[in-house]
């Protein structure tokens, strides 16, 4: 099946990418001139994009420097994704541990 091809497919794409170049660079950022390399960018797209996503709370600059990573926001919904699947984690398995009893005990509490 192909792909279907939207307007805003390109941009929306670019602003994943970014996404994921900065995870794993939560602590020190990357430089403008390397987000704009990672991405294959113009360093104009970078000027441009980052303080507009940085209103969001998806990137943020790090404090006294010139260079950006995720956003409190953005880290935020993965906490929140990360414990909900954990959450759910364990409910599967305390439904599999119920489950899991043997069919002769089941037969004896049964009766």
């Amino acid at each position: 099946m192909s792909e279907k091809t939207y307007a805003l497919a390109g941009p929306i794409r670019k602003t994943c990418d970014l996404f994921r170049l900065l995870a794993g660079h939560e602590v020190l950022g990357l430089a403008p001139g390397e987000i704009a390399k990672g991405l294959s960018v113009p360093p104009s797209w970078v000027s441009q994009n980052l303080p507009a996503l940085a209103t969001t709370g998806y990137v943020e600059q790090v404090a006294g420097t010139n260079r950006w990573r995720l956003g409190v926001s953005f880290v935020r919904i993965a906490v929140t994704v990360g414990t909900n699947l954990n959450r759910a984690k364990q409910q599967l398995d305390d439904l599999s541990a119920r489950y899991s009893v043997p069919t002769d005990q089941v037969e004896r509490y049964s009766r």
